[in-house]
């Protein structure tokens, strides 16, 4: 077991009682303590990362600072936002990516919309818009990629190396000649385009699991990620993304899911940012399409 993959396996575990988080923290001083002093420590910064999370399985209970001895209570170790992605792209790596004849994915904001996209062709969409009918949508290809229109195939082709992963989208956009109402993209269109989609394609698109998981490692390594704490639903987290408008989301580490957000890509392949109340996603496939 390599150290992300023990990270990811830390997040996860259920938390211990006081009782046994204060045996486990005596032993493991004691055991320090008959440690030589000569003895160096040299961590590297994943082997780093899973130790702290170590820390986090050992010493946080639910009674409060745990008074340890010789010493004052010490607080809780809490990872790093980078951490809890890193985390969670070794869980999409390891999750089988399922099978369907529909992507299906249900977003709710306030009022909901539901599309499905055939494996073999055919789009659906259900919503407020069309009057809670299901009604076929025509449109050239079945997602959009920050901007770029993609289909199964090129999901399941994209790089799965994180840097590699963030070219194809920004020359992408240069291929598909993605435009605003403004005209071409600058250098800073080009840089939210990339960072909406590797946010789609942990959160909406199916994507194959290296594909999710260079996404999450390409996250990660934005600077300023920052961990919110455990919420309703897994971890929130804050990426202050590239314009200076903060992209909120909660992410599962034991199935690497993204619950909540207050951003995502609408079915005509618009950004919505919903800052009043967290956005619901739901994207998985299914065999079924609704009557």
């Amino acid at each position: 077991m390599d150290d992300l993959q023990t990270l990811a396996t830390l997040l996860n575990a259920p938390e211990p009682s006081p009782l046994v988080a204060q045996r486990s923290l005596v032993r493991l001083q004691r055991r320090m303590r008959r440690r030589p002093r000569r003895t160096a420590w040299v961590l590297s910064a994943t082997t780093a990362a899973a130790a702290a999370a170590a820390a986090v399985v050992v010493v946080t209970g639910t009674a409060g600072p745990t008074a340890t001895p010789n010493g004052p209570p010490s607080a809780a170790v809490r990872l790093g936002g980078g951490q809890i992605l890193l985390a969670a792209a070794v869980t999409a790596e390891r999750t089988p990516e399922g099978s369907g004849a529909y992507w299906y994915v249900k977003v709710e904001a306030g009022s909901a919309y539901e599309t499905w996209t055939g494996r073999k062709g055919g789009a659906w969409l259900r919503g407020e818009k069309t009057g809670g009918e299901v009604v076929e949508l025509a449109r050239p290809a079945p997602f959009r990629l920050g901007g770029v229109e993609v289909g199964f195939e090129q999901l399941r082709e994209l790089p799965t190396e994180p840097e590699a992963l963030k070219r194809w989208i920004a020359d992408g956009v240069d291929r598909g000649d993605v435009r605003t109402s403004a005209g071409r993209l600058d250098a800073a269109g080009k840089a939210r385009a990339v960072f909406s989609g590797l946010v789609s394609l942990v959160s909406e698109l199916p994507a194959a699991p290296e594909v999710r998981g260079a996404a999450f490692r390409a996250l990660a390594g934005y600077p300023g990620v920052e961990s919110l704490g455990p919420v309703d639903g897994g971890e929130g987290l804050m990426i202050p993304g590239v314009d200076g408008v903060p992209v909120r989301l909660v992410v599962d580490p034991a199935t690497s899911r993204v619950r909540d957000s207050n951003f995502f890509v609408t079915a005509d392949g618009g950004e919505a940012f919903n800052v009043t109340k967290p956005v619901t996603i739901t994207a998985e496939w299914t065999d079924t399409l609704p009557d």
